[in-house]
């Protein structure tokens, strides 16, 4: 690995190269005209800092929020969505780097996981501007993926993404416009979500290259595996130019960073220095190491730096059956002692009748009667 060979100089510039890109002084590189007006420039400049404070956000599974941080979080995005001193609004704004010549290194490549690192933590900061405190939740699809089926999970209720299938229109993101039409998904009809064994394989991997394109097998190749999720979402978010502008979008790159996280904490475990560990096979020019990100001031190889995770952000664990309880930690996920399984509650057939899958079905007072008065079921 060519950055395992590098002089220690060379390490310390580009820690000092980090320094400067993230914080206020840094200048947002854009090379279109699609939404390059000063206003938007200056604002996204404002969002490349470090926090102050030694204290870490912690992104929690999404159905591990509380009901007030959920609701803040949606708040957040809805805050953002009709801001519109940036146009068309900030919430679309930002949804646009993901697909500007900004990120020409973001996909097919080991840079994959670093741009979106640093392209989570400048949403996270921007949602921070409307509410402060909030962080991104985080979408363990793998829990869904344990269901027979999938699409009657709660994540596709009023009380977190809303409808999976055609418009959307229950939910916090009802009726959001994107420059591509109205939001719309298609769940379950094309790919799969990703299983306890697919993080399994990944977790095998000792090295960065062999989980990252262009020279990871495809069961260990975490970019091909999460692109499986987005097909499967469909609409909107199943194409890189327009799948930033649903919600869901952050939810499930931030599942991916968390994975990201775990595989490099294991690394360290076996004596690897994740931030050195930046592939010599890198396929496309966009990818190579030394080549601008295109945000901020940030190089390719920036996006492996450790300061995100000791500064920034944490992810809390994935949810699991607390001893004691038939929960994970959360009334909208249930544990199946019998196979140590968390389940995410699903839709019932029947309206207003939201119930556990399998053993650990449970009535949830409260919600059912929430669903009932709103009517969110029918």
């Amino acid at each position: 690995f060519w950055f395992q060979t590098m002089p220690s100089l060379m390490s310390v510039l580009h820690v000092l190269v980090l320094f400067l890109a993230i914080f206020p002084i840094s200048r947002l590189q854009i090379r279109t005209q699609t939404n390059a007006n000063s206003r938007f420039v200056q604002w996204m400049n404002g969002l490349f800092y470090l926090p102050r404070g030694n204290e870490l956000r912690v992104r929690k599974e999404y159905r591990l929020l509380s009901d007030e941080e959920r609701r803040s979080y949606h708040q957040a995005i809805l805050l953002l969505k009709n801001d519109r001193t940036v146009l068309p609004n900030k919430f679309d704004a930002i949804a646009s780097l993901h697909h500007l010549n900004t990120a020409s290194g973001a996909h097919g490549g080991p840079g994959f996981l670093g741009w979106h690192r640093i392209y989570l933590t400048l949403f996270e900061n921007a949602l921070r501007e409307k509410v402060p405190n909030v962080t991104i939740p985080y979408w363990d699809n793998t829990l869904d993926a344990e269901l027979p089926d999938p699409r009657r999970s709660i994540m596709w209720s009023p009380l977190f993404f809303g409808n999976g299938n055609g418009a959307v229109v229950t939910g916090p993101f009802r009726r959001f416009t994107t420059p591509y039409g109205p939001l719309r998904r298609d769940i379950g009809a094309d790919r799969r979500l990703m299983s306890k064994t697919d993080l399994e394989n990944v977790f095998s991997r000792r090295w960065m290259w062999e989980i990252s394109n262009p020279s990871a097998e495809d069961r260990y190749n975490l970019e091909l595996l999460h692109n499986h999720v987005h097909v499967w979402i469909g609409e909107q978010m199943s194409r890189i130019e327009s799948s930033s502008y649903d919600p869901a979008f952050f939810s499930h790159h931030a599942f991916v960073d968390c994975l990201w996280e775990e595989f490099r904490q294991r690394q360290r475990q076996h004596g690897i220095n994740p931030g050195r560990d930046y592939p010599r096979i890198v396929g496309d020019q966009g990818h190579q190491p030394l080549v601008s990100m295109g945000l901020g001031r940030l190089l390719v190889v920036d996006g492996i730096n450790d300061i995100f995770t000791q500064r920034i952000y944490s992810c809390q664990r994935r949810p699991e059956c607390v001893p004691g309880t038939n929960h994970c930690g959360s009334p909208y996920i249930r544990c199946n002692w019998s196979t140590r399984t968390c389940l995410p509650l699903i839709m019932s057939n029947r309206p207003n009748n939201p119930v556990a899958q399998g053993p650990a079905q449970q009535q949830v007072p409260w919600w059912a009667r929430l669903m009932q008065r709103n009517g969110l079921f029918g």
